[in-house]
């Protein structure tokens, strides 16, 4: 029961993260990281239940910070001279669902290995 609504939260919490990552300036780090919090709850959530969470979470948030975001979005790559702060946050990113991503697939695997998962 803890599981789903951790997996719930962190969908929500993703959902959340949309709006200040629509402002410009501060708000739009603050809606980055609550992205970053969402994928690590979610992959917590995904731990011993199904990787549904995981796997919405990480499609929302790929969204979120590929199109929505003011500091990160996609578009901004041809049109902005700071390289550093986008490639330091795609970074993170990356870093961030790599670890949450061997985790969850871990977990699957062992699952699988135990004959738990349908």
């Amino acid at each position: 029961m803890i599981y789903k609504t951790t997996g719930w939260a962190a969908v929500l919490l993703s959902l959340v993260a949309f709006y200040p990552s629509m402002q410009p300036g501060a708000f739009s780090v603050i809606g980055f990281y609550l992205c970053l919090f969402s994928l690590i709850i979610a992959a917590f959530a995904s731990h011993m239940d199904k990787p549904i969470y995981f796997r919405s979470v990480i499609t929302l948030s790929l969204v979120n910070i590929l199109l929505v975001n003011d500091g990160t979005r996609a578009s901004l790559w041809f049109g902005q001279s700071d390289w550093v702060y986008i490639g330091s946050m795609y970074g993170i990113f990356l870093v961030v669902v790599s670890i949450c991503g061997f985790l969850v697939s871990r977990d699957l695997l062992i699952s699988t290995l135990e004959g738990k998962v349908e």
